[in-house]
């Protein structure tokens, strides 16, 4: 199957699943994961429509968003992130799924101060578009009352 029939057969079944919740499909982001794929792939995706993809480990992501500067592609991570990586994920990753200390938080919030990429986020382009989304991981929450 390719790459593009692949993809639509996920867009169709969430449609499917956002109409029987009474959502609307539109409010629902596909992350596609391309660990083990390479930009090759990545490409195929994102002339298919993919605009988010997501990457286990910081270092082969920091890779794929090299091979692939071309395409504005939105990154996550959304595998763990160790806090001596918390200053490169910050400021390469649009979206960290996996802060699970407040320690992690205040570093990678540190770095994409300091970097200047949360005021990116007041620029118009596109490309230079960046938000930082911090999700702490709930066990995390409730140990801390």
């Amino acid at each position: 199957m390719s790459v593009p029939s692949i993809l639509a057969d996920i867009h169709g079944r969430i449609a499917a699943a956002a109409q029987r919740s009474g959502r609307q499909a539109s409010d629902i982001t596909l992350i596609a994961v391309s660990k083990t794929f390479g930009a090759d792939r990545v490409r195929e995706a994102w002339a298919a429509g993919e605009r988010n993809f997501g990457e286990n480990k910081v270092q082969e992501g920091l890779q794929k968003i090299a091979d692939t500067a071309d395409i504005p592609a939105r990154w996550h991570l959304i595998g763990h992130l160790q806090s001596n990586k918390a200053k490169r994920a910050a400021t390469a990753f649009a979206c960290i799924h996996s802060v699970d200390s407040m320690e992690l938080l205040r570093k990678i919030d540190a770095a994409a101060a300091d970097s200047g990429a949360l005021a990116a986020t007041r620029k118009a382009s596109a490309r230079s578009l960046r938000t930082i989304n911090y999700r702490v991981n709930i066990r995390y929450l409730i140990r801390c009352g």
